[in-house]
């Protein structure tokens, strides 16, 4: 039962190390990248947003697209658009976590 407390104390202690060198930087250069590629891919892209979720190492981000060239598209063709837009980043990484949406009407 210790060792599993142990263990446990160990992760969330590396997950808060994670969280806080996130909140302290301004963003890493992975998250610079793909964002620069969404933007020229989406260049009326309303938002563009990229987060590493991996903890700083790279290896799994999550991406918001905020777009008209979403609206009338099926969430799967939405998808599709960001992977073919990231399909030189994706190579290198452990996943990818799209959330894609279509600004309101006014």
């Amino acid at each position: 039962m210790f060792a599993f407390r142990r263990l446990i104390s160990a992760q969330l202690e590396r997950a808060r190390a994670g969280l806080l060198r996130r909140a302290s930087s301004a963003g890493s250069e992975g998250e610079a990248r793909i964002s620069s590629v969404l933007q020229e891919k989406f260049p009326n892209a309303k938002q563009v947003r990229v987060v590493d979720v991996s903890g700083g190492c790279g290896a799994m981000y999550e991406v918001h697209v905020e777009s008209e060239e979403f609206r009338g598209k099926r969430v799967v063709m939405q998808h599709h658009m960001i992977n073919q837009a990231l399909k030189d980043e994706i190579k290198g990484m452990h996943g990818l976590r799209i959330f894609t949406t279509v600004p309101e009407e006014k």
